[in-house]
């Protein structure tokens, strides 16, 4: 549920001399990894988008000894598990149009201007840039004026039109009634996952654009005894179908009216996932009933599903 681009607002203007992080010289050629496997392995759920991304400061540029084709994003749950709770899960997505970012990425960075400069935080997300043979990078940011992240880097970045992959454990072979439901086999229960270190519990709100252009699809799943109450319980494809307009304005005026969760420790067998355009919403169909959502201020929040939300998206 994480978003592809974080900022958080800090203050208004500063001084462009005391602009820290953005500003590291690269060194060294780019580094060029093998076949990409998954975020988890690429190291995403260490240093991802709740670090900042600071990882990426000093990395070598993108330059054309390596010619991206696509780009996985890995997003983690803003809020992370205390020390001692369950592993922080990565969720992966895909986007194979990066005109637009590689060409951001190639742009120098600009000296120093000493001018005034605002004061907000931006903490890229966690990204892998793959060419024809599957091989992945991890190249570095250029930074303008101020020592921060360029502005074309940022809105590319936020331009992708991203499809998500299964956050599960891969399958071993693809379902064709998955498949021509738009849906995976597998997806992880990401309501069970993040309850197990809390959230802010404030109300849900489907930000402006989070649900569009695209149709928003209900993939089904049934969580099967044995994974039931572990770390990251898996569930298999039951079904998958397209909302139409009407039957998601409906839903979407449930999930923002939804009600504070009890606590509750009882585990779903089914949920569904609604992927948005720029997103996922969780509702697990039994057990607790929960929804996994955002608050206004792009948060995870964990809300109490209507019955009137799940007959809405039930079947």
């Amino acid at each position: 549920m994480g978003s592809v681009v974080a900022a958080v607002l800090l203050g208004a203007v500063a001084a462009c001399a005391g602009q820290t992080g953005g500003g590291a010289e690269p060194s060294g050629k780019l580094r060029i990894e093998p076949a990409w496997s998954s975020c988890a392995d690429a190291g995403a759920e260490s240093s991802g988008p709740a670090s900042g991304g600071g990882d990426l400061a000093g990395l070598p540029s993108l330059d054309d000894s390596f010619q991206p084709v696509a780009v996985v994003v890995c997003t983690l749950p803003t809020l992370r598990p205390p020390s001692g709770g369950a592993k922080v899960a990565a969720t992966e997505s895909r986007a194979d149009d990066v005109t637009a970012l590689v060409a951001a990425l190639r742009l120098p960075d600009e000296p120093m201007s000493g001018d005034a400069c605002s004061l907000e935080l931006y903490l890229p997300p966690f990204f892998a840039l793959l060419d024809e043979q599957g091989r992945w990078v991890r190249p570095g940011l250029p930074h303008d004026g101020c020592g921060k992240v360029r502005s074309e880097v940022r809105e590319a970045l936020g331009g992708l039109r991203l499809t998500p992959v299964s956050p599960g454990p891969a399958p071993e072979t693809g379902s064709s009634q998955a498949a021509a439901a738009g849906c995976t086999r597998q997806w992880a229960d990401m309501v069970w996952v993040t309850a197990q270190w809390g959230t802010s519990g404030e109300p849900a709100v489907v930000p402006e654009g989070f649900d569009g252009p695209v149709r928003v699809r209900l993939c089904a799943y049934r969580v099967p005894a044995d994974q039931q109450r572990s770390g990251k319980p898996a569930g298999e494809f039951a079904s998958g179908r397209e909302l139409s307009d009407e039957q998601w304005t409906a839903a979407r005026k449930e999930v923002e009216a939804a009600a504070p969760a009890p606590a509750c420790s009882d585990p779903a067998s089914e949920f569904v996932v609604l992927h948005l355009g720029s997103g996922q919403i969780y509702v697990e169909r039994d057990g607790c009933r929960r929804l996994l959502a955002q608050t206004a201020d792009g948060l995870d929040t964990i809300r109490q599903a209507s019955p009137e939300l799940l007959a809405q998206l039930a079947g």
